[in-house]
C-alpha cells in the first residue's frame, strides 16, 4: 500500500502512483492538464488584459487563476477529491462560456466553441455518462439560446464587447486545440494500456484454465487408477465370499461368511463414495433408464441393511404404500441404492438402540407417473437445528466428538445430496438432539405397464449357457480365477487373457459371441481394445458384443461413449452375470 501524500505534493508521478487503475491515472492526467493550461490560459488574460486596460478580462483572469492554482494542488495532494475537482472544474469552464457570449465577447467565437467541446469531453471522460449529458446540455445551452435571441440587445450584460487583445485571442485559441488533443490522447492511451492489460490477464487466466484442468485430468487419472487398485481385490473377497455361500456352508459358516460379506460390501460403499464424488460433481452424469419394479427393489436392497442393524440389536422396519406394491417404475436402481443404502447406514451408524425405519408413500399417482416420497427415521443421537444445512457438506459431520465416537468421512450425506440432484430432489431434514432423526426425500418415477418378471436365483437358472463362446480380459489373477468359478457355476468356460491387446489379438483369430471387458489393463485398456475391435475389417468381428468390467458408477456415460454394448459391476453377482449372459443368448439368436 502506497504512503500517503504530503500536502508539498508536488509531483504528478508520486500522484498516478496512488491509483492502481489505469482510467483513474487517465482522469488525473487529464484534470491536470487542462488545469495547467488553463492557468497558462488565465496569466495569458491578465497579461493582455492589463495591457488593453480591458479590466473585465483581467478580474475574469485572476479569479480563474486562484480557482485553478488551488484545483491543481488539491489535485496533487488529494486525488480521491477528483471527482469533486472535476464538478468546479467544468463549472468555471461554464462560467466562461456564459460570460464570453453574454459578457466579453457579444458573438459566438472559436474560444467559446472550444471551450463548449472540453466541457463535454471533460464531463463524459473525467465523470461518466449521466454527468457528461448534464454538463454538455449546460453547455450547450447558452450557445443555441443566443443563436435564437442574438438580434435582441437586451440579452447582453455589458454595452461594449471586450474581445481579448490580440495575439493573447490567438495564443489562448492554441492552448485551447493543444489541450483538446492531449485529453483525447491521454484517454484513449489508457483505454490501449487497459485493454493491453486485460489482454494479458486473460492470457494468464488461460494459462491458470489449461493448468487447472490438466490437474483435474491428473486428479481424475489417479483416482481412476486408486478407485481400480482398491476396489479389485476387494471385489474378490465379496465374489469369493459369495461363492462360499453358495455351497450351503454350516450355519456356524454361513453366518460368518455374511459377517464378511457385509463387512466387505460396507467397505466398498466407503471407497466407492470417496472416489465417485468428484467425479459426479465435475461430469454431471446422466441417470439410466431401466423398468424396474419399485417395492421389490426396495426390499432387496434393505435385506442386507436390515442383517447390518440386528446386529447393533436395532429393529428395522419397512413400509411401502400398497399403491406402489405392483408398479414398476422407470429409473436409475444404481443411484437410487445408493441413496437408500447411504441415508440407512447412517442411521445405523448413528443410533444405539431402538429402531430404523424406511417408509414410501404414494404422494400422487398417475397414468404414467407416480410421486414418491422416502422417509429414513431413526431413534438416534438427533442433530441440532443449526446443524442443518452444514451436515450435508463434504466431510462434514454434526460435532467433532461425532466423529471421534462415531467415525465415518462425512461422505455420505453430501453424496446422496449430490445423486439426489440428478433427480431433480433434494433432502429434508427434521430432527433435534436426543429425538432421533428423519431424512425425507420426494422422487418423481416415471411408471410402464410392462410386467417386470422376477429374476429367478443362480439354482434355478434354465438356459443353457454352454455352447456360448465367452471372452474374458481381465489383468488381476485373482479377479480371473473369480470370473472363471463363476462361469463354470453357469456352465460357460471362458476364454480368458489378461489385458486389452491379447483380447483384441484373440478377437482377431476367432469369433466370440461376447468379449467381457475390463477398463483398466496394463499394454492395451478396455476402451482401446475396444475401439481396435470396433475397427476390424470383418464386420462380425466388428460387431462382437462387449460388456465393460467397471467398479464405478460414473464411468457409464464414458462406457457407452466407447463402444460397449453394456457394462457389468465389480464385484460380479451372479445372478446378474446369469442375466448379461442370457442377454448375449438372445443377441446370439437374432444374429444366426
Amino acid at each position: 500500500m502506497s504512503e500517503p501524500l504530503s500536502f508539498f505534493n508536488w509531483s504528478l508521478s508520486k500522484t498516478l502512483a496512488t491509483e492502481p487503475d489505469n482510467f483513474a491515472k487517465a482522469r488525473i492526467r487529464i484534470i491536470y492538464t487542462i488545469l495547467v493550461f488553463s492557468v497558462l490560459k488565465a496569466l495569458i488574460a491578465i497579461g493582455f488584459g492589463a495591457a488593453a486596460a480591458q479590466w473585465l478580462q483581467m478580474t475574469r483572469g485572476i479569479i480563474a487563476l486562484i480557482i485553478y492554482l488551488i484545483l491543481a494542488k488539491v489535485i496533487l495532494y488529494r486525488p480521491s477529491r477528483l471527482m469533486l475537482l472535476a464538478h468546479i472544474m467544468i463549472l468555471t469552464g461554464l462560467l466562461v462560456i456564459w460570460t464570453n457570449i453574454y459578457v466579453y465577447s457579444h458573438q459566438i467565437n472559436l474560444v467559446t466553441l472550444q471551450f463548449m467541446f472540453m466541457i463535454v469531453l471533460s464531463g463524459f471522460y473525467t465523470l461518466g455518462s449521466t454527468f457528461g449529458i448534464i454538463y454538455s446540455l449546460a453547455a450547450i445551452v447558452p450557445v443555441l439560446l443566443f443563436s435564437v435571441l442574438n438580434n435582441n440587445p437586451n440579452i447582453y450584460i455589458t454595452a461594449m464587447p471586450q474581445q481579448l487583445a490580440s495575439p493573447g485571442f490567438e495564443i489562448i485559441l492554441t492552448l485551447n486545440f493543444v489541450t483538446i488533443i492531449l485529453a483525447h490522447y491521454l484517454f484513449f492511451k489508457a483505454f490501449k494500456s487497459n485493454i493491453k492489460e486485460k489482454e494479458a490477464l486473460n492470457h494468464q487466466l488461460q494459462l491458470a484454465a489449461e493448468e487447472a484442468n490438466e490437474l483435474a485430468i491428473s486428479k481424475s487419472n489417479f483416482l481412476s487408477t486408486m478407485s481400480h487398485e482398491l476396489r479389485t481385490p476387494l471385489n474378490s473377497v465379496i465374489g469369493i465370499t459369495e461363492l462360499l455361500l453358495e455351497d450351503k456352508p454350516e450355519e456356524r459358516q454361513k453366518e460368518n461368511l455374511e459377517i464378511l460379506q457385509l463387512s466387505a460390501l460396507d467397505l466398498l460403499s466407503l471407497i466407492n463414495n470417496v472416489l465417485d464424488f468428484n467425479k459426479i460433481d465435475a461430469d454431471k452424469p446422466k441417470l439410466e433408464a431401466i423398468p424396474f419394479n419399485l417395492a421389490e427393489f426396495i426390499q432387496n436392497r434393505c435385506a442386507v441393511l436390515k442383517i447390518k442393524a440386528n446386529d447393533k440389536q436395532l429393529d428395522f422396519n419397512l413400509s411401502i404404500d400398497k399403491r406402489l406394491e405392483n408398479i414398476n417404475i422407470i429409473s436409475d436402481p444404481t443411484r437410487l441404492s445408493q441413496i437408500i443404502y447411504n441415508l440407512i447406514s447412517n442411521a445405523i451408524k448413528f443410533t444405539d438402540k431402538g429402531s430404523i425405519s424406511l417408509k414410501l408413500d404414494c404422494i400422487e399417482k398417475k397414468e404414467q407417473e407416480v410421486i414418491v416420497q422416502f422417509s429414513v427415521v431413526d431413534t438416534g443421537i438427533g442433530i441440532h437445528p443449526e446443524r442443518h444445512e452444514k451436515i450435508f457438506e463434504l466431510f462434514t459431520q454434526a460435532e467433532s466428538h461425532i466423529t471421534r465416537k462415531y467415525g465415518g468421512t462425512g461422505l455420505g450425506l453430501a453424496i446422496v445430496k449430490q445423486i439426489l440432484s440428478l433427480f431433480n430432489s433434494s433432502i429434508h431434514l427434521n430432527s433435534s438432539p436426543g429425538s432421533g432423526s428423519t431424512f425425507f426425500f420426494t422422487i418423481n418415477f416415471a411408471t410402464t405397464p410392462t410386467m417386470i418378471e422376477t429374476k429367478p436365483t443362480v439354482a434355478e437358472t434354465q438356459t443353457d449357457f454352454s455352447k456360448l463362446k465367452i471372452l474374458v480380459a481381465e489383468d488381476n489373477e485373482v479377479n480371473r480365477i473369480l470370473v472363471k468359478k463363476q462361469m463354470s457355476r453357469l456352465n460357460v468356460e471362458p476364454v480368458i487373457v489378461e489385458n486389452g491387446e491379447q483380447a483384441y489379438e484373440a478377437c482377431l483369430s476367432g469369433y466370440y459371441d461376447a468379449v467381457f471387458m475390463d477398463l483398466h489393463m496394463p499394454i492395451l485398456d478396455g476402451v482401446e481394445a475396444t475401439k481396435k475391435i470396433r475397427a476390424l475389417p470383418d464386420p462380425v468381428k466388428a460387431k462382437t458384443y462387449i460388456l465393460a468390467f467397471t467398479a464405478s458408477v460414473t464411468e457409464q456415460e464414458k462406457i457407452k461413449n466407447c463402444g460397449f454394448d453394456d457394462f457389468l459391476y465389480k464385484p460380479i453377482n451372479l445372478n446378474n452375470l446369469r442375466e448379461k449372459l442370457e442377454n448375449i443368448t438372445a443377441n446370439r439368436s437374432l444374429a444366426q
